[in-house]
């Protein structure tokens, strides 16, 4: 295992034995009788095979996956979402009570929490504001990095970034995985990735010891409810420790496997990529559309399934819009994203039905 991932390893993880399950000492092929798992035998109606534990990591799945992200197999380790994997790796390299993760706010609120359930100390360096977007402050994120009184063992850059929508530089994250090689490892959530126009840094996970980068199913490939996702790293002895310590002895349910390599053979894949530029011109025409409203302050860049907006009377409008049964997200009431709402992209009459009640809202009096 490379120094940069080794060296940042809770001590621990080096030489304790994982869990072998029974499902990990053989295949699943159908020539083999199971006696092992103490399994029922019988199967349910219209439940076929549900009566077996899936196999933990599917070497058809890490294939699918590997293909898709332009990897080895080895190189990825398969989990519940992305969620799962923060888990895993906030488990595997912070010491409660002592080590530290870095995020950028505003950003994705997980990164934190699982901080605080370790519990790790949590170390903020904002975004700053660059010419109406938000953008990574290098220098605050490296001098944060190595000031020894923080410990810092992650830092989670989010690109594009969950709730601005924009991507970062790739240069800029380029600078900070390089730097802090040795220091820390920089985990780059690209769970937007298909709907910007940057390429992945998965290309570079062999010459970036210290990167890790998550991947999920949840957006591009509409499969949020059943929790696929996945990490890659370059180091494949640490993916292997990785799955054999800190995973679940069971991670994938079957049905989600199957699901999994149903949407990402060739014929699926297809439909997938066709929704997401479906999505893509929606996204262009709202923020249009957004930009012509009266209390609309600002459309940020969008590089996502979402929009970020600044408007006036933003706490306002989200309750007049859920007042008549549509969901958006209220940021605006948070320091660093002060009179700001979020708006996933839906179908043209989802959209037209959230334009249709700004032009209402914003035909509502002001009330004196």
């Amino acid at each position: 295992m490379h120094s940069a991932l080794k060296n940042l390893l809770r001590n621990h993880y080096t030489d304790m034995q994982g869990y072998v399950s029974a499902g990990m000492e053989s295949d699943k092929s159908a020539d083999k009788i199971f006696m092992n798992a103490n399994e029922n035998p019988y199967e349910l109606p219209g439940l076929d095979g549900f009566n077996r534990y899936p196999e933990p990591q599917p070497k058809a799945l890490a294939s699918a996956y590997a293909k898709a992200y332009g990897v080895k197999p080895a190189q990825v380790l398969m989990t519940r979402g992305a969620d799962e994997a923060i888990v895993m790796l906030t488990k595997l390299f912070c010491e409660p009570h002592e080590d530290a993760v870095l995020i950028c706010p505003p950003t994705f609120g997980m990164y934190g929490v699982n901080a605080h359930a370790m519990p790790a100390d949590l170390i903020e360096v904002p975004l700053k504001k660059v010419h109406d977007t938000f953008q990574l402050d290098i220098d605050a994120i490296i001098k944060a990095a190595y000031n020894p009184e923080n410990s810092i063992k992650l830092v989670y850059i989010c690109s594009p970034n969950n709730p601005t929508a924009n991507s970062f530089p790739a240069e800029d994250i380029q600078t900070i995985i390089t730097e802090l090689e040795g220091q820390c490892v920089v985990i780059l959530d690209e769970t937007y990735a298909e709907f910007a126009k940057a390429p992945s840094f998965a290309n570079q996970i062999e010459t970036a010891p210290n990167l890790i980068i998550l991947r999920t199913l949840s957006k591009s490939y509409s499969m949020a409810g059943m929790r696929m996702g996945c990490f890659l790293c370059g180091d494949e002895e640490f993916v292997a420790l990785a799955r054999a310590k800190a995973m679940d002895a069971y991670p994938l349910p079957k049905a989600s496997v199957e699901a999994g390599l149903h949407v990402l053979s060739d014929d699926i894949k297809t439909i997938a990529q066709d929704n997401i530029q479906k999505l893509l011109d929606e996204r262009d025409r709202m923020k249009t559309e957004l930009r012509s409203m009266n209390k609309i302050r600002h459309v940020y860049p969008s590089d996502a399934n979402f929009i970020f907006v600044e408007m006036d009377d933003a706490g306002a409008f989200i309750e007049f819009a859920k007042s008549r049964n549509v969901i958006l997200r209220d940021f605006s009431s948070k320091a660093l994203t002060k009179d700001c709402i979020r708006i996933s992209v839906g179908t043209p009459e989802q959209n037209d039905l959230v334009l249709t009640l700004l032009e209402s809202f914003n035909a509502i009096p002001e009330q004196s």
